[in-house]
């Protein structure tokens, strides 16, 4: 009987300890994994988050950069990570488009991580380096058909969102443009700027700088309705493209398993964090929207732009790697 009940107070107390734990959560920094190199989008719109995010919970919230296989390595090490809330994915689209994409992947894009919250959506533009002798969609198009497969393109990878925008663009343009795909979309967005590659499809945020200096072109928005950063832009729909439709998020994810109470927080300081006049005046200014939603709201949509991702690839037929 006594060994029962030392057994018994020993699990109680590990119990206890554990909610402890979680209601005192965070103890120590917090590490926010990016999967893509540094430069992109995500790093825009996550940097001024990341300091509210840690004046609000009083630990540090650390940007660490784990780039490589379409996002695959950052989202497989955050899936393997110990599931205490101290390390969190940061997510794009191609999260929810590596299940159509890849032949396989090391973990579940939905089973095995708990979501958090959306942080930001984003337009997606299509640039061009000032040497291409295009001013608008509909003259690339026309130069793109009588110079079939002369120009190229840049991406953020084989399969990412980027990439499967143009794939989009080229099927429903009807031209054929060579892909060049990089690990990330700064440095394709580099090499765009120095001419190394003639276009691409890129989030507006990274893009804006760049068109306002000039070293790229600005051809159009791929979102359904004009963007508020880029009033004057048509849409890829007014261009000719009816219902052509691509735009950029970003995400937060946790590895299953990770304390209610851990989740909870972060997701509350997100939903007053995002809204403040300060951050929404950022994000506006860099073509960024904010956009919070409690975690069951958030998981129901990685489920469904899973989905959507996958009539996309099966559209295009693109062939899984």
């Amino acid at each position: 009987m006594r060994l029962l009940e030392k057994i018994s107070s020993l699990l109680l107390l590990a119990a206890l300890s554990g909610v402890v734990g979680a209601q005192s959560f965070p103890i120590k920094p917090v590490r926010l994994i990016i999967p893509f190199a540094p430069g992109g989008p995500q790093e825009i719109t996550l940097r001024p988050v990341a300091q509210k995010m840690t004046e609000a919970l009083g630990q540090p919230m650390i940007i660490d950069f784990k780039p490589g296989a379409a996002a695959i390595i950052g989202a497989d090490y955050v899936a393997k990570s110990a599931p205490d809330g101290y390390t969190l994915l940061i997510i794009t689209a191609s999260h929810t488009i590596n299940p159509s994409t890849q032949k396989s992947l090391p973990f579940d894009a939905v089973k095995d991580f708990a979501a958090v919250s959306p942080v930001s959506s984003s337009d997606i533009v299509l640039v061009a380096n000032p040497k291409i002798p295009v001013t608008s969609v509909k003259e690339l198009i026309t130069l793109a058909k009588s110079q079939p497969g002369k120009l190229n393109y840049a991406s953020n990878g084989p399969g990412a969102s980027l990439h499967l925008a143009m794939e989009l663009f080229k099927m429903m343009a009807g031209v054929d443009i060579v892909h060049i795909p990089y690990k990330g979309a700064g440095p394709a967005l580099l090499d765009v700027v120095a001419g190394a590659s003639d276009l691409m499809f890129i989030a507006a945020p990274p893009a804006i700088p760049q068109i306002k200096a000039g070293k790229v072109r600005l051809l159009g928005v791929a979102s359904l309705k004009r963007a508020a950063s880029l009033p004057n832009t048509p849409t890829l729909v007014e261009s000719g493209l009816a219902k052509f439709e691509a735009t950029s998020m970003v995400g937060i994810l946790a590895p299953l398993g990770t304390p209610r109470l851990a989740i909870n927080r972060v997701n509350a300081a997100l939903e007053k964090i995002l809204f403040l006049p300060d951050i929404k005046e950022v994000f506006i200014a860099n073509g960024v929207e904010p956009w919070w939603t409690p975690p069951e709201q958030f998981y129901t949509w990685l489920r469904e732009d899973v989905v959507k991702w996958a009539g996309v690839t099966k559209a295009i037929k693109y062939q899984p790697e």
